[in-house]
């Protein structure tokens, strides 16, 4: 497993880029920590150029999965991205919605982790 670690980034607090790579296929993850609903819009927009250039360390080719606390709650209708989330959507998954649809990723959710808070949103391309 530890030669499978290709490569890792951190691109700012919030946003690191790891590539596992393996004889069929690569694999992309991109861990985020996203700016609170109390930030500034122009954090969050922040927040989303720094995924873009994590991606940017990956090929199109990689299997790609941007993971961890979007602090967004993107509720369960079943929209584009997937049906999974908890909730109502707020600011911030409407926000994370719109840029799931744009860049052609859905959304799942991890589950409760049992530590009684809100499950991780996965998000994966289509």
């Amino acid at each position: 497993m530890a030669k499978s670690l290709g490569s890792w980034c951190p691109i700012s607090d919030g946003v690191v880029v790891a590539k596992l790579v393996a004889k069929q296929l690569n694999l992309g993850i991109i861990q985020v920590y996203a700016p609170t609903s109390d930030s500034e819009d122009v954090e969050v927009e922040k927040f989303y150029e720094e995924i873009e250039k994590a991606k940017g360390y990956l090929k199109f080719q990689d299997i790609i999965i941007i993971m961890g606390d979007f602090n967004a709650k993107v509720g369960n209708e079943r929209v584009d991205v997937g049906p999974s989330g908890i909730g109502t959507v707020n600011e911030r998954g409407s926000r994370l919605i719109k840029w799931c649809q744009l860049n052609d990723f859905t959304k799942t959710t991890l589950g409760d982790s049992g530590l009684g808070r809100a499950p991780e949103i996965e998000i994966k391309r289509k």
